[in-house]
């Protein structure tokens, strides 16, 4: 009786075990991201801060910033702090760390607040009549306001001029963030950055709003919508970021990728927007003073290209404009282009305030163009 005992015993542990072993296999797919397996010598790192202005409002907000950082085995004098676009999260440009640790760079790359693994955003629900009091909406693809993202990027600013007090620093924004980073530096010029460059930047969108503006201003607090970036067959939008099969997998298949935004998100987007371009028309602009590298896809399925280069005309000075291929289907994302290692390159010497290769020159037209809120904020 006893041996028969323990026979059913122990098939119900083994079957216990491959139950749990089968979930936490789902689980794990459902939140991994292939991008992480590319990091070779990256470490990894928390950043703990609180929301300054819910915390006043006495609703304490804490946030974990999720970064990772390449020390170099012999350091050119430089630390780049890279902020990633719309969809992706920092294991996206793991890839490029790994190319620019072997250049001499020290680097850092973090997930913004509501996306990646950092914290999810932030906001208060007003009461209702059927609400007893406000409430927090902490999701992510949601954040409380723009400010949340200059303000981050602020705190990893100052963690790394702690960190490394002696290195050069410059920030390197891709797509979307090219709005955080002109916002960043609108409001904090005096952080002693050296140069900016934008990848590919999200300033001017050519793709469609999910919604009409009416539609989003009337939406209920905490109402989601889906991105603005489109999706053929549940690819998760790969094949406008790029036509290589394994980076068209990996983002396909991304736990991680951001596919929904909140209502407050995009009224987010929308006031930066506003906010960066009313700063280019005063004298005063302080992004006019810092050197600017700008790298964009002439054709790019994305990107209103012929708005960005009559935005960049506004202040030509310190200002630098290449042109790539984005591979042989002109997608968005050089990371995961055959442009990759040359733009990297190209980085390096504009880093170093050596001549770009193939770099333009803009022409400064007789009347300049009016910067409105364009009818596409994305």
């Amino acid at each position: 009786m006893l041996p028969e005992f323990c026979r059913m015993l122990q098939r119900v542990v083994l079957c216990s075990l491959l139950f749990v072993l089968l979930l936490g296999s789902t689980l794990s797919q459902a939140a991994s991201s292939a991008f992480f397996q590319l990091n070779h010598s990256g470490r990894q790192g928390i950043l703990h801060y609180s929301d300054p202005l819910l915390s006043q409002a006495g609703q304490p907000v804490h946030y974990q910033l999720r970064y990772t950082y390449w020390l170099p085995g012999r350091s050119n004098g430089k630390v780049i702090i890279y902020n990633h676009g719309l969809q992706s999260h920092r294991g996206w440009f793991y890839g490029s760390a790994e190319y620019l640790a072997i250049l001499g760079y020290t680097v850092y790359a973090f997930d913004r607040v509501g996306a990646g693994q950092s914290s999810a955003g932030v906001s208060v629900r007003p009461a209702n009549d059927s609400d007893s009091g406000a409430s927090l909406i902490r999701q992510h693809g949601h954040v409380d306001r723009w400010q949340v993202w200059t303000d981050s990027l602020d705190q990893m600013v100052r963690l790394v001029r702690k960190r490394h007090p002696s290195l050069e620093l410059n920030l390197w924004a891709n797509s979307f963030a090219a709005h955080i980073l002109t916002g960043y530096i609108n409001s904090y010029p005096d952080r002693g950055v050296y140069h900016l460059v934008f990848t590919t930047p999200g300033l001017f969108s050519r793709l469609p709003l999910p919604f009409t503006i009416p539609e989003l201003i009337a939406a209920a607090p905490g109402q989601y919508f889906a991105s603005t970036i489109p999706e053929q067959q549940g690819d998760q939008g790969a094949t406008l970021f790029t036509s290589d099969p394994f980076y068209q997998w990996a983002i396909s298949t991304d736990g991680y990728s951001q596919r929904r935004f909140s209502r407050e998100f995009y009224l987010a987007v929308g006031g930066l927007t506003q906010f960066n371009l009313l700063r280019t028309s005063f004298s005063t602009d302080p992004l006019a003073r810092f050197p600017r590298f700008y790298l964009y896809v002439p054709a790019d399925p994305m990107m209103d290209n012929q708005r960005l280069r009559s935005y960049l005309t506004l202040a030509p000075d310190n200002t630098v404009v290449k042109a790539y291929s984005g591979g042989d289907d002109h997608r968005h994302l050089l990371a995961f282009a055959a442009d990759m290692q040359q733009s990297i390159l190209d980085i390096d010497d504009f880093l170093h305030d050596r001549p770009v290769q193939g770099q333009e020159v803009l022409q400064v037209p007789a009347q300049q163009p009016l910067m409105v809120l364009p009818e596409h904020w994305l």
